[in-house]
C-alpha cells in the first residue's frame, strides 16, 4: 500500500512537471496579440511598439513590469495596467497624463499635469484649451515637480482642488503680490499674494457658483483678504 502510494504520487508529480512544460513551451501559449484600451493622446501603434518585444514570449514567462517600466517613460501616460488574457493576449489599458495649465519661457512651452510635473514641449497639446500662465518666474522651468516651490505648488493645487482652475483662461504672476486671475467669463479675479491660497480658492470658488446660479453682472471679484472677499457689480454696488 505504502509503495502504491509512493508510485501514485511520483506518477503526479511527473504529470505537473510535463503539464508546466508544456505550458511553458508550446506555441499555444506564445503571446500572439496585443490590445491596448483608453488611449486617446497616444498612438495605438507606439504603445504597441512599446509591447512588440513580448510577441512570441510565452504568456507564463511574460514579466508585466519590465512592459509598464517602457510604458511609464511616455511623457503623455500618467499609468498602465497590464493583464495577461490566457492562452495568447495581452492587453495594455493607459490612464494619459491630464495637463492642466502651462507657461512659456522664451520660446519653450512648459506643461504641468494634475500630478504636477513640469514636462517640457508637449507638442500634441491643445494649450489653447488650458489655462496660461503669464510671467511665470523661470526657476520653474528647471524643476520637474511643482512640489519643490511649495508656496506655488500650494496655490495651483488649491486651485485645481476647488474646482476654480478649470473655469480660467489665465493666471497673470507677473507681480507675484498682485496675481490677477481671469476666467472663461472674463471676470478678473484678484487674488493678491500667495499666502492663504487655500481660503482664497474656496472663497473664489463659491462667489463663482453665486454669479453663475444668480446670474450676477459682474466683471470683478476682489480676493485678496480672505476673510473679506467681495465682487464688484456691473451698477458698480459692492456685495460682500
Amino acid at each position: 500500500m505504502k509503495k502504491l502510494r509512493t508510485v501514485i504520487i511520483v506518477a503526479i508529480s511527473l504529470l505537473i512537471a510535463l503539464i508546466v512544460y508544456l505550458c511553458a513551451t508550446i506555441d499555444y501559449f506564445s503571446i500572439k496579440t496585443i490590445k491596448v484600451k483608453n488611449n486617446k493622446i497616444v498612438k495605438l501603434s507606439e504603445i504597441k511598439n512599446y509591447a512588440n518585444y513580448s510577441l512570441g514570449e510565452n504568456i507564463f514567462r511574460f514579466n508585466k513590469n519590465k512592459l509598464q517600466t517602457k510604458i511609464s517613460k511616455d511623457i503623455y501616460i500618467r499609468s498602465a495596467n497590464i493583464k495577461k488574457i490566457y492562452p495568447n493576449t495581452i492587453e495594455v489599458t493607459v490612464e494619459e497624463t491630464k495637463d492642466i495649465c502651462y507657461f512659456e519661457i522664451g520660446k519653450d512651452k512648459f506643461f504641468v499635469d494634475s500630478d504636477f510635473n513640469v514636462v517640457k514641449n508637449k507638442d500634441r497639446i491643445d494649450y489653447s484649451k488650458i489655462v496660461k500662465i503669464v510671467g511665470a518666474n523661470e526657476n520653474l522651468s528647471k524643476i520637474n515637480n511643482l512640489e519643490s516651490d511649495e508656496k506655488f505648488y500650494e496655490f495651483l493645487k488649491n486651485l485645481f482642488s476647488h474646482k476654480v482652475l478649470n473655469q480660467l483662461t489665465e493666471i497673470n504672476v507677473y507681480n507675484a503680490s498682485d496675481i490677477t486671475l481671469l476666467t472663461k467669463n472674463e471676470i478678473s479675479v484678484f487674488f493678491g499674494d500667495l499666502n492663504d491660497s487655500e481660503k482664497k480658492s474656496n472663497n473664489i470658488s463659491k462667489i463663482l457658483n453665486e454669479i453663475s446660479t444668480k446670474s450676477i453682472n459682474t466683471k470683478i471679484v476682489d480676493t485678496k483678504d480672505p476673510k473679506k472677499p467681495f465682487l464688484i457689480k456691473e451698477n458698480a454696488e459692492q456685495s460682500e
